[in-house]
């Protein structure tokens, strides 16, 4: 089985107007996966690990010389890291979405090569500029030829890589109808947003994607019959019902179909509320309707199938090292083994520390693993925590997942609302100034209007289920407490410090609702209400302060690859709220 991680300390690379090539992954990955983290990638159950590139920085073509002007420094680097990597049994995938959209300030480029331009997007860089980005139009005969080449080119380069992970829809703009046609929203609602390009609206997206994908995986065939070639599905139901057979009736049978576990899914939450799933969910423990219906028309068309998921953590809370609620973990690895896949991608650019999640997750999968939850839980705590009460350990482990079903689980909530920063988020007994707080997975400015994330919700529900969620986790690190009964372990340590913290972000993320409610509408008399608020996130943040000393995985975010809290951050808001209470 092909198990796919990767390090939280290499740098994706960053999304701008004037990129530079030698700050791409594929530049520097080398230098995060040293010998060391190779070998405990390797450790921990892993074969595989996934490296994010551009097809327009790794290689140059005749077509197009300006692509590719340090093509070489980019595959001596990659080279290294796959021998590198081969030397602890560890294959190297290049994750990538071609024809990745130029900036339409690169005037030089379509001055030379304005026949080939489609559509036009406004990006919202990872920095926060928003500029325009013009797409090389897949419908010409120059692109096609173009990809092919390209692909080509990169197998011939990178003769060891174990292959490619093609993304085709969302992340950046790529092809013309990356971001137009049938695009679904938030709530799984059908959005028609029209497609300018001419060339491509006499086409259907699902022909456009397929192409794509069928020319990159005919240029890797002509060099080479053994890398991979995986396309991911996640977000082809933008542009065709679930299970996307327009796209995958048009794939080569040597094409792996990998598909998102959870997205697709709508779970009952316990006050019997329907929740549409369509992210990366710990909470939610899937399959998705989307995922079974996918891996049974990959089925009857004889592709091989993989799957793609985060099981250390998820946008549900990025800024901790993992959350262990391990029941749910068994029940997807358990469908894994059952179904026998071909393997997964575990983990985005954050969730992929590891920890007892991705350990957990790997001895499901294993062939000596109890074939039932509660067995499987018990036998892994065992051998987890030498020494531990299992049963509570279980127990404990299950209660987390009943917590999280509380979770106010939205797209607008997981990619605008506060938890992985309300730790470290200082509020003030004023009214709202109105700046938005930010992109929950970046590390921006951040204000105090969080209307953006509420959608779905009132402050109250919110505010209740988070009260529910914290209550019931605050259960769960009881028990696990009283499993782990002070071992002097490094794994209890760890678990200890993550599950403690859990609960004290999810506590503060509801008082820091409360505030927002109160400022709202903020008048002098609300004082009282804003005290005693504050005087209980003041006790949470001084019981978490010990944990945040001495565990640094705490509070950090991978992808936005900076602390989002920390000790430092929680001893400033402590001051910073004792000065508040001493004149509220």
């Amino acid at each position: 089985m092909l198990k796919i991680w990767r390090t939280p300390f290499s740098a994706f690379g960053v999304s701008g107007r004037r990129q530079n090539d030698l700050e791409d992954e594929t530049i520097h990955a080398v230098d995060a996966y040293t010998d060391d983290v190779l070998a405990n990638i390797a450790a921990a159950g892993f074969n595989g690990i996934w490296v994010h590139g551009l097809l327009h920085h790794l290689v140059s073509t005749p077509d197009f010389p300006e692509f590719g002007p340090h093509a070489a420094v980019h595959q001596q680097k990659m080279n290294q890291l796959i021998e590198r990597a081969a030397g602890h049994g560890v294959r190297v995938y290049i994750y990538m979405q071609p024809p990745r959209a130029i900036p339409v300030d690169e005037e030089a480029f379509w001055r030379r090569h304005s026949d080939i331009g489609g559509q036009e997007e406004e990006l919202n860089g990872d920095t926060s500029e928003v500029f325009k980005v013009r797409a090389l139009c897949t419908s010409t005969p120059q692109v096609k030829q173009y990809l092919r080449q390209a692909s080509s080119a990169l197998a011939r380069a990178l003769p060891g890589l174990g292959g490619v992970i093609l993304i085709t829809a969302s992340e950046y703009p790529a092809h013309c109808y990356s971001r137009r046609g049938r695009i679904l929203g938030a709530a799984g609602e059908v959005i028609e947003s029209a497609l300018e390009c001419p060339r491509c609206a006499a086409r259907s997206a699902p022909e456009v994607i397929a192409e794509v994908i069928k020319l990159v995986r005919d240029g890797i065939r002509e060099a080479t019959q053994s890398m991979d070639v995986i396309a991911w599905n996640w977000s082809w139901t933008f542009f065709a019902p679930s299970p996307c057979l327009e796209i995958i009736s048009r794939l080569p049978r040597d094409v792996s179909v990998m598909a998102d576990f959870e997205r697709g899914g709508w779970r009952i939450t316990p006050d019997n509320r329907r929740q549409w799933i369509d992210e990366y969910s710990i909470g939610f423990a899937g399959p998705s309707e989307q995922f079974t219906a996918t891996l049974a028309a990959t089925r009857r068309r004889g592709l091989t199938m993989l799957t793609k998921l985060q099981f250390g953590t998820t946008h549900e809370l990025a800024t901790m090292p993992n959350l262990p609620a391990l029941g749910n973990l068994f029940i997807k690895a358990d469908f894994i083994r059952r179904n026998k896949l071909a393997g997964f991608m575990g983990c985005w650019n954050f969730g992929n520390m590891l920890t007892a999640n991705s350990a957990g997750f790997n001895y499901f999968l294993s062939d000596g693993a109890p074939e039932t939850q509660l067995q499987a839980l018990e036998a892994f705590a065992a051998l987890y925590f030498p020494g531990c009460r299992s049963d509570l350990v279980r127990e404990a482990w299950l209660k987390f997942g009943a917590a999280l079903e509380y979770y106010p689980f939205s797209i607008p909530y997981l990619y605008m609302g506060p938890t992985n920063y309300a730790l470290g988020y200082l509020s003030h007994p004023a009214p709202l100034e109105g700046k938005s707080a930010g992109r929950s997975w970046l590390n921006d400015e951040r204000g105090d209007e969080l209307q953006e994330c509420l959608s779905g919700f009132t402050i109250e529900e919110i505010i209740r289920d988070l009260d529910r969620l914290a209550a019931i986790w605050r259960d769960g690190v009881t028990l696990l407490q009283q499993g782990l009964n002070c071992l002097d372990h490094c794994h209890a340590r760890e678990e200890l410090a993550n599950a403690a913290v859990c609960a004290a972000v999810f506590q503060s993320t509801a008082n820091l609702f409360r505030f927002y409610k109160l400022r709202r509408h903020w008048r002098e008399e609300l004082r009282k209400d804003y005290r005693s608020i504050a005087e209980a996130e003041l006790k949470l943040l001084r019981e978490a302060l010990p944990y945040l000393e001495e565990d640094r995985r705490l509070g950090f975010h991978s992808e936005a690859h900076a602390y989002m809290f920390d000790a430092a951050k929680i001893r400033s808001k402590i001051r910073a709220i004792e000065v508040q209470l001493e004149v509220l």
